[in-house]
């Protein structure tokens, strides 16, 4: 009997299937879209916590079997063999809140730590909480988006859910409901894998009477053993004792409980995964570039590189204001909150900073050599562009039903940012100009989607399209993509590289030219004179900046007369895409599939048990393993002693000198999971894409530099699976080598590209982009400042080409507010975050107009509650600030009693009853006998 057959006869409402490993059960919950009611996915006593997918995903299961008694499970004999809360504890910790409910009795700072939450001050990732006034933020199991709920004293006034990027409610909802994100309730919460401890002893089978079904029950046992057997291993004789009492119940008790089981054989490898992807979240990095630590180097615009001494609250007759404290070499500055874009922190080299000294004119020297070398550096780029400008493209239309049917064949639901990528792609391909897009984002964030509808456009437009990698690996891994998605469609997709024999590649040549071939994909290979195609319509270009000098001159060329589409890792700078606009067409993807999270990461000497334990930790979870070493003299001793190490795990090896069959049959095995684990050289740095391969080991970690190391974490925790990072050494590194791996260590999440070490990866993404280096000018300036250079320039370049000028930006608002009386801060009592208010005063200061400032108030609203009086002067003193730019003033100022404003010849006539004098010389108005309440009155009257 079929799997398919036996699910649709069992009559019974739960249903338990349990299968020999968590690769059969994720993929048999895929399959038939069950429940997944996975095991631990860390050894006992690590300290890691479980994963919040791996605990969310074990409660949600268990609250859906209490409160509806119906459903059926996919789990493994190991995990339905972990002790959890007991079904009374659990429906005791379940709470359901509605509007205009009345909770008088909970308190949710106690309940949800208690409940395994952990108090953050801002709500990004599942099992965190933040209490602020009269609002309460959680992301708990049964949301894939966190949840805010105001309250109005104990009553409930609102639910919403909202953005962890933005931190702003997105829609409202009428109920929730909060569970627990531990299986035990306790104020410790270093108890996941020994619930027991806190008196958590029941397990799934507790929470109802199951049908079970044993799925290849021999397997199962073989493999409860030996995952017994391994912890075994890694355990001391207490932590044993610990861990048979309070982890696990005995399974010989298990196997009693069950009644009259269903035995089948099956063959679960042919089952076939659909992972759907339900949505999907933008995650910003846990540090903020722009935050600022005491000690930090900043770059004020008017006085240069000086160290932030944090922020000061000064008070004076008038009334209170923050300013931002800066050190310089001669003397100290205050800076008040309204002038904070004027300050940035400063992304360089630090070992190359020298402190500026205000009364020497050194920075502005130092400004306009960056700015002459830019401007020199950039026409090159501008004249391609120009050229480009005149030439016609090939508009192509494409098929819309051909097209749409294409769309379908995704099996993920499409972020917005692949959206908007994708339409920008194919209305460059439509318009009669030749595209030139870059699209840009973090390892896995879905480049290569973009990229296959861009094709698939081209095809059906009666095109050739040629795909361009800078490795083997790399381009068999597209060709195995772009065949598998195309050939449904009748398109034909050939691979050419140095694995493809003679007589195959003067077939594939002879095809291509003759117009056989549809999409070819291959390394520089490709752009051998030898290669000719019969209507070339598109090049797709994958990590550009990994080719030769001699390829990047050809793509040059080929810019002027045909598509060209290139994909990048290296995290772009945000503000580079205002510096590009109009001139290089940029896709940024920013949003990282749903449930990617953070990848752990380990820096440590090499160590047998270590490598055996993370290994066993990964394959018993259903995953793989990427051992990296990147000597290929010792890749075959490093080979048998792993071999020897761990003998269960079946393993390959791959390196750049093998012969071309063998590299090709090891990593096919690796992406067909035929085997655990592949060790190979950093051969695997740019394009392994195998979402089960969620632990990476690097042996000699020393011997890289940064980017190499993020494009190799970039490898693991692929899917909603945690990933594992090790970066091991043998030998004690450098200095540099160990500042360099826990900078790693350090960072970490969706977007770290941006912050870890910024000043290489950045640069590089610049190289990537303009095709020269700016070391020296970035480290001089900083990379911000540079950036702001770099896009003034660029607009003055192209305004000398088309002879229209550069309107003056409004990019900063130069206008100098003293002595405003009144307490214009944010509290601590409303805020109490420092960065956070930081962050708010650095965008309110960033507010171009009247719009922007409400903006900083529905959001102040909606996340922190009402708005007390100080927020809303200070508020009042930002849209004064802008008011008085727009009209052209200078400064304002008030010394208790007069009232000064400086340019004051643009101001609108009104009548005022207090004694004033117009200074027409020095521009300024004096109007005396001012009292502290009516200054905003008086300016309010003047400006609106």
């Amino acid at each position: 009997m079929t799997l398919d057959k036996l699910f649709e006869d069992l009559q019974s409402d739960c249903i338990l299937i349990v299968v020999p490993t968590e690769y059969d059960a994720q993929k048999l919950a895929d399959h038939f879209g069950f429940d997944y009611f996975p095991s631990h996915d860390v050894f006992p006593f690590e300290n890691v916590d479980v994963s919040f997918f791996v605990r969310s995903a074990r409660i949600k299961t268990l609250w859906k079997i209490l409160f509806f008694q119906k459903a059926k499970v996919v789990s493994t004999l190991h995990a339905i063999t972990r002790k959890t809360l007991s079904p009374e504890v659990l429906r005791k910790h379940c709470f359901q809140i509605t509007i205009g409910q009345e909770l008088k009795e909970i308190d949710f700072e106690k309940l949800l730590y208690l409940m395994g939450y952990e108090r953050t001050f801002l709500v990004r990732s599942g099992g965190e909480y933040a209490i602020r006034g009269d609002i309460l933020d959680f992301f708990g199991p049964l949301q894939n988006i966190p949840v805010r709920v105001e309250f109005f004293g104990r009553k409930v006034e609102s639910i919403r859910i909202f953005d962890p990027a933005t931190q702003r409610s997105i829609d409202s909802i009428k109920e929730v409901t909060i569970l627990p994100v531990r299986e035990y309730i306790s104020e410790n919460h270093d108890l996941d894998t020994i619930p027991g401890k806190a008196m958590s002893n029941s397990t799934i089978l507790d929470y109802a009477k199951f049908e079970v079904v044993f799925v290849n029950y021999k397997k199962c046992q073989e493999e409860y053993v030996k995952r017994e057997k391994e912890i075994r291993e890694i355990l001391t004789d207490q932590q044993m004792e610990e861990y048979q009492l309070y982890s696990q119940v005995p399974l010989s008790q298990i196997l009693e409980k069950i009644s009259n089981p269903i035995f089948v054989e099956a063959d679960l490898d042919k089952l076939k995964t659909v992972k759907i992807q339900t949505s999907a979240v933008s995650q910003i990095p846990v540090v903020d570039e722009e935050e600022l630590v005491e000690g930090d180097y900043v770059v004020h615009v008017d006085y240069g590189i000086g160290i932030f001494e944090g922020v000061r609250r000064i008070s004076n007759v008038f009334g209170t204001k923050e300013y931002l404290c800066i050190k310089y070499e001669d003397s100290t500055v205050y800076v008040p909150v309204e002038r904070l874009d004027r300050v940035q922190k400063y992304i360089g080299d630090k070992g190359k900073v020298k402190i500026d000294k205000i009364r020497l004119s050194t920075w502005n020297k130092r400004l306009e050599k960056v700015k002459k070398d830019v401007r020199e550096k950039i026409q090159e780029l501008v004249e391609l562009y120009f050229k480009r400008q005149q030439v016609t493209g090939l508009s192509l239309k494409g098929d819309p039903d051909l097209e749409t049917e294409f769309a379908k064949t995704f099996p993920y639901v499409e972020t917005e940012d692949q959206m908007k990528a994708i339409e920008e792609v194919l209305e460059d391909l439509a318009s009669d100009k030749p595209a030139d897009r870059l699209i840009c984002g973090d390892a896995g964030f879905g480049k290569t989607e973009v990229a296959l509808r861009a094709a698939f456009r081209c095809v059906v437009s009666g095109k050739q399209v040629a795909v361009l990698a800078p490795t083997t690996v790399l381009a068999r891994q597209h060709y195995e993509t772009f065949k598998s998605r195309m050939e449904k469609f009748s398109v034909s997709v050939k691979l050419l590289d140095r694995t493809i024999s003679q007589k195959e590649r003067k077939q594939i040549l002879f095809d291509l030219k003759s117009g056989k071939i549809d999409v070819i994909v291959g390394t520089h290979s490709l752009l051998s004179d030898k290669v000719k195609f019969f209507d070339l319509g598109l090049v797709i270009i994958d990590e550009e900046q990994n080719f030769g000098v001699e390829q990047k001159e050809k793509f040059k060329k080929m810019r002027l007369n045909v598509n060209i589409i290139s994909m990048s890792a290296t995290p772009i700078p945000r503000t580079l895409h205002m510096a590009l606009s109009g001139m290089k067409d940029l896709s940024v993807l920013n949003t990282p599939p749903q449930g990617r999270l953070p990848v752990i990461t380990y820096v440590g000497k090499y160590n047998d048990l270590l490598v055996r334990s993370a290994v066993l930790r990964e394959v018993n979870r259903g995953g793989q393993v990427i051992y990296v070493h990147n000597r290929v003299n010792d890749l075959e001793r490093i080979f048998r002693h792993l071999q020897e190490l761990i003998p269960e795990v079946k393993m390959v090896m791959a390196h750049g000198q093998m012969s071309s069959s063998k590299l090709s049959k090891a990593v096919r095995m690796f992406y067909e999971h035929e085997v655990d684990m592949i060790v190979c050289t950093s051969i695997i740095e740019n394009g392994v894409d195998v979402p089960t391969a969620n632990t990476l080991i690097v042996d000699d970690s020393y011997r890289y530099g940064i980017a190499q190391l993020y494009q190799l974490r970039g490898r693991v925790g692929r899917s909603d699976k945690r990933g594992f990072a090790y970066f091991l050494y043998d030998v004690e590194p450098s200095p540099s080598a160990k500042y360099r791996l826990k900078a790693l260590e350090a960072f970490k999440g969706a977007g770290s590209g941006l912050q870890l070490a910024m000043l290489d990866m950045q640069m590089r993404g610049i190289g990537s982009i303009f095709g020269f280096e700016q070391h020296g000018n970035i480290n001089s300036v900083g990379l911000s400042l540079y950036l702001e250079i770099l896009n003034r320039e660029i607009k003055q370049a192209l305004s000398l080409q088309t002879y229209e000028p550069v309107l003056e930006e409004e990019n900063r608002i130069d206008v100098e507010i003293e002595g405003i009386p009144g307490e214009l801060v944010i509290p601590e009592s409303y805020v109490a975050n420092p960065m956070e208010r930081m962050r708010l005063y650095r965008k309110l200061a960033a507010c171009r107009d009247l719009k922007e400032i409400e903006e900083v108030r529905n959001e102040l609203l909606d996340r922190f509650g009402k708005i007390p009086q100080q927020v809303n002067l200070l508020l009042d003193l930002f849209k004064i600030r802008i008011l008085s730019h727009k009209v052209g003033l200078k400064k304002i100022s008030y010394d208790g009693e007069t009232l000064k404003i400086t340019g004051a010849s643009a101001l609108k006539q009104i009548k005022l009853n207090k004694k004033h004098i117009y200074n027409e010389k020095e521009d300024c108005l004096l109007i005396y006998g001012v009292e502290p309440q009516e200054v905003l009155k008086i300016l309010h009257q003047f400006l609106e």
